[in-house]
């Protein structure tokens, strides 16, 4: 019985020390060409926890399209959950899809 408290007790550790190094550097994928500056409000956006009552941490943002000077992307959250947001610059963020859960 020990043991198992002692691996449960690890495994909740790494998961932990895991999800914290990702809340502050999500991965991002961006397969096209899109202007610095809008990858940089991407990356400052999508840092942190999603809110205080739903601890949902960004863990991976796909860059989907860039057009007319929106950028449209998808933040990808642990342990469920995307949004779809856009970006203009000059206008700000706005969200596209509200958070769903992965199907």
């Amino acid at each position: 019985m020990k043991n198992k408290i002692l691996i449960a007790a690890i495994v909740v550790g790494i998961l932990t020390f895991v999800l914290f190094t990702l809340d502050s550097d999500p991965i991002i994928s961006c397969k096209i060409d899109i202007p610095e500056n809008c990858l940089k409000a991407i990356e400052s956006q999508s840092e942190g926890v999603y809110s205080k009552t739903l601890p949902l941490v960004p863990v991976y943002v796909s860059v989907d399209r860039y057009s007319a000077g929106k950028v449209c992307y998808t933040i990808h959250y642990f342990p469920f959950g995307t949004v779809g947001m856009s970006y203009i610059e000059g206008d700000g963020y706005n969200i596209e899809k509200p958070l769903t859960r992965l199907s």
